[in-house]
Order: structure tokens, then C-alpha cells, then sequence
């Protein structure tokens, strides 16, 4: 896999989408903290599972894994969009949707943080080395001239 990135100086965009992924991500840490908690793993928030099954127990932990995966993704997809990788934006969007399904009533904060980077970047005019307004639908020949009746 090769990253390619944009060698032009920080844009307004790229800082402002890295910086609200970073706080998407640092505000998501607790989240899989709880769930080792409520696993048993540590007491960080003194979280009793009580006669909870077993079973439970390691659904939490699972979730406590997978959640903690996702904060470590969502913290490199920070890094990518202060580099200005171009995967940085799907990282991002991929980060908030698998957060979702880790975390989903907790993650909602701050996958909606990440999604909101996500979408400061794709808007973002040099995102991906384009021009502003490129031509989306790869027409060509079109014209845009107004034919009045009677005179074409």
C-alpha cells in the first residue's frame, strides 16, 4: 500500500478536520476503559458486573478490544490529515461507523466528532490535489448556451 500526500504547507481544513479527529479520539478513551472495567480486567472506574454470566463478561471484553482498535485508528487517521494523506478522510469515516458497532449508545459523541472531521475534509478544496470545481460527471461537448425561440 503506498500513501501518498500533499506536499502543500497545513491548510485551515486539514488542521481543523486532524484536530477534531484527535478530540473524537481522546474523548472515546473512556469508553473502552469501562468496558474492562465492567469485564474485570482493572478497576478503573470501580464498574461492578455484579452476578453478571460469564458470557457477558467477555462480550464486554471483546468490545473493549475492538473499541480500543477503533480509537487507535481514529488517532491515526488524525496523524494521516495533518500529513495529508489522501486515505485519511476513509479512515476517518471508518473509524466513526466501526466505533458504532463497538460502543454503539457511548460512541455516539464522538463518532459524530470523527464524522465532522471527516466531513471538513472531503470539503476541504485541495483534499485531494484537485481543482475546486472539477467536472464530476466527466461530461465533455456540453454546451451552456440559451437557445431563444426562433434563433439558435
Amino acid at each position: 500500500m503506498t500513501l501518498t500526500h500533499t506536499t502543500k504547507p497545513l491548510s485551515r481544513n486539514r488542521l481543523a478536520a486532524g484536530a477534531l479527529a484527535a478530540l473524537g479520539a481522546a474523548s472515546a478513551i473512556p469508553i473502552p476503559l469501562a468496558q474492562f472495567d465492567f469485564a474485570g480486567f482493572f478497576n478503573a472506574f470501580n464498574i461492578d458486573s455484579g452476578d453478571s454470566p460469564g458470557a457477558l463478561l467477555v462480550i464486554a471484553a471483546v468490545g473493549g478490544i475492538l473499541t480500543t482498535a477503533v480509537v487507535v485508528l481514529t488517532f491515526t487517521g488524525a496523524v494521516l490529515t495533518l500529513t495529508g494523506a489522501r486515505s485519511a478522510r476513509m479512515i476517518l469515516i471508518t473509524a466513526a461507523l466501526a466505533g458504532l458497532v463497538t460502543a454503539m449508545p457511548l460512541w455516539i459523541p464522538a463518532g459524530v466528532v470523527i464524522g465532522a472531521a471527516a466531513l471538513i475534509l472531503g470539503n476541504s478544496p485541495n483534499a485531494h490535489d484537485e481543482p475546486l470545481r472539477r467536472n464530476l460527471l466527466a461530461t465533455s461537448g456540453v454546451s451552456t448556451s440559451i437557445t431563444r425561440q426562433g434563433k439558435t
